[in-house]
């Protein structure tokens, strides 16, 4: 019987009210009442410490009120169960009493001990919900605000309700200057596909776990993200949406996409440059002894055959020689230099071509940037290389060349954009590969060569291109 106890503390200035109350719940066999006496405002104060199950308070008690009681008791206890008890059937009272946040109110007289007990384990079992309903509200609540990822609440038509910190970070909006104002989702969504994919889903009633989407997260930025729509479960006229930002993943894994390739070209090469650099010295070989051997009527009847030979003889042998360079990791002579410093004197080897095509340059160069452990000479090539692509896809007069430099993820990274014709999406696979150029006299090397020099330094190079739109390499380096 000790475990279905009630503690309930009875608020009544009337002593005689008390006794009736508590013979009447005495004699309640189904369970068992512990009652504690409370005759005026300050001794309900003084009990507030007390740990009751239940709260029995009149509505006149002196100079305060029911009601003052009440108040005082959700202060410090926001889902106690509190009982109004008054002399009268008066529906002004009972209405304050609801509003205040009254579990029940009761008229003496009205009631019996089945009727009055009933009323207390209700309100027992009420505020026992609520305050379960409350930490998991205030459980979610908390996951919500600090979840790493952004979350979202939206209704069918996508329209943005609700939003955590994570959402505020990521996407480039001011509260301040009423940027959610009906704001849609879809219109986050960059491709079409995407928006009326979304659309579906909401119109749909169903849930959908991990969809990639591309989307806007400021207007000049795009994030690949994992998108998961969930139905809520208290409205099924509201979604959650989790966004999972796939940039940094992407970049990794086109990283090592770029160094294993590099590392299989290399090897390519090698066995390439063994398999014919040997017959092609014999071949160069034996096309000089028929030279000495040919008697001079045939030689002049045959031309320059032999020495046609041996010049590409030698070509090829060039070519096997580059490639092997080019794919082969560098020997460094490294040291200490500021990392400014090397764009600085890059942009001036350049400064020539971006006079003679009157293009503007943008020098983004941050103070934070210290300095880096790299072959200077070689690094400043790297850099070169990719500026006179730039420059070379820029049209004259309209052209931008922006040079830009940050700390990121404790790397330090340079952003070399233009904003000229673009490459072509299949044409990006291919931008690395030796001897690959859409240029009519490019050896096709010199990018090869470029990644060869930032992989030897333990960096990493990643190109992003949009036809029309422009192109931009980011080459990170471990700062110093």
């Amino acid at each position: 019987m000790e475990e279905n106890k009630k503690k309930v503390l009875y608020v009544d200035d009337d002593a005689d009210d008390f006794l009736l109350v508590e013979r009447m719940l005495h004699g309640y066999k189904h369970m068992d009442f512990e009652m504690t006496h409370a005759g005026s405002f300050e001794q309900a104060k003084a009990h507030l410490d007390g740990n009751f199950d239940a709260y029995l308070v009149d509505y006149r008690l002196g100079s305060k009120s029911g009601i003052e009681v009440l108040e005082l008791i959700k202060s410090t206890k926001k889902h106690a169960p509190v009982i109004i008890l008054t002399g009268m059937e008066n529906g002004q009272v009972d209405d304050q009493a609801r509003e205040s946040g009254a579990s029940d109110y009761l008229v003496k007289g009205a009631f019996d001990a089945q009727m009055l007990s009933r009323s207390i384990r209700y309100a027992i079992r009420d505020a026992e919900l609520h305050e379960s309903l409350d930490i998991a509200g205030r459980k979610f609540k908390n996951i919500f605000e600090r979840a790493a990822d952004p979350i979202i609440l939206v209704n069918r038509l996508s329209l943005i309700i609700d939003f955590n910190p994570s959402f505020l970070q990521k996407f480039s909006y001011n509260l301040g200057k009423n940027d959610f104002h009906s704001l849609h989702f879809t219109d986050l969504l960059v491709k079409k596909e995407d928006k009326e994919f979304l659309k579906e889903v909401l119109k749909s009633n169903t849930d959908v776990l991990d969809f990639e989407a591309d989307i806007k997260i400021s207007p000049d930025q795009n994030i690949m993200a994992l998108v998961s729509v969930v139905m809520n479960e208290t409205s099924k006229e509201l979604y959650q949406i989790m966004i999972k930002d796939l940039t940094e993943l992407k970049i990794k894994e086109e990283e090592l996409y770029n160094l294993k390739r590099f590392s299989s070209t290399g090897r390519i090469a090698r066995i390439l440059a063994h398999e014919v650099k040997n017959p092609l010295t014999t071949i160069l070989l034996s096309a000089e002894q028929l030279c000495y051997e040919l008697p001079p009527e045939v030689k002049e009847e045959s031309g320059d055959l032999v020495e046609t030979i041996k010049k590409n003889c030698t070509r090829i042998n060039q070519l096997i020689t580059e490639l092997l360079e080019s794919t082969r990791f560098t020997e460094l002579e490294a040291k200490k230099y500021p990392l400014n410093q090397i764009l600085e004197e890059a942009l001036e080897e350049v400064e020539e071509r971006i006079e003679l095509k009157n293009i503007k340059l943008i020098k983004q160069l941050s103070n934070d940037i210290g300095d880096v452990n790299v072959d200077v000479s070689k690094v400043k090539i790297a850099f070169v290389n990719i500026m006179v692509n730039a420059i070379e896809a820029l049209h004259h007069d309209f052209g931008i060349l922006r040079v830009r430099s940050v700390v990121k993820a404790n790397k330090c990274q340079v952003e070399i954009s233009d904003n000229g014709v673009g490459i072509p999406e299949e044409k990006l696979d291919r931008l690395f590969e030796p001897f690959y150029t859409s240029k009519p006299t490019g050896s096709g090397l010199g990018l090869t060569n470029t990644q060869n020099i930032i992989f030897s330094h333990g960096g990493s190079l990643r190109v992003q291109s949009k036809e029309g739109i422009g192109t931009t390499f980011y080459i990170a380096l471990d700062c110093v």
